[in-house]
């Protein structure tokens, strides 16, 4: 009988067939770990092209870490904590979490949160100067 997987796993590249058998084994089903690894037999890896692979998952991860940690500019700062308000800026704040830019997610709403409470300290300032002035 052919594994359903079988034609899905033959269009993998070496480095994510190695990267399912060895990293997320029990993030797939077993038939779909099962026809990655007879993919690979098929493939004939050798030694170099195994650790080829292992080297382009090791970069892969470190550059996705890169990216998690990536932090705001200075103008994007800016942005958030005046334009803290509205649709527009949320979207951007989502855009950031739905493309792995974890910390700039979270930088963005930390911004729109201190230009809120910026901007209910500056009007109660203006409301108590306006009610101490009377």
């Amino acid at each position: 009988m052919e594994n359903k997987f079988s034609e899905v796993m033959s269009k993998r590249t070496d480095s994510e067939l190695i990267e399912i058998v060895a990293k997320f084994e029990n993030d797939y089903q077993p038939d779909a770990v099962k026809a990655a690894r007879i993919e690979i037999s098929k493939r004939n890896l050798s030694t170099a092209q195994i650790e080829n692979a292992k080297e382009e998952i090791r970069i892969n991860e470190l550059s996705q870490q890169a990216k998690e940690d990536e932090s705001l500019e200075i103008g994007q700062k800016i942005m958030f904590f005046i334009f803290f308000w509205g649709i527009i800026p949320w979207a951007i704040a989502g855009t950031f979490k739905a493309n792995g830019y974890s910390r700039k997610y979270k930088d963005a709403w930390k911004f729109m949160k201190y230009g809120f409470l910026g901007f209910i300290c500056f009007n109660g300032l203006i409301f108590l100067i306006a009610y101490l002035t009377l």
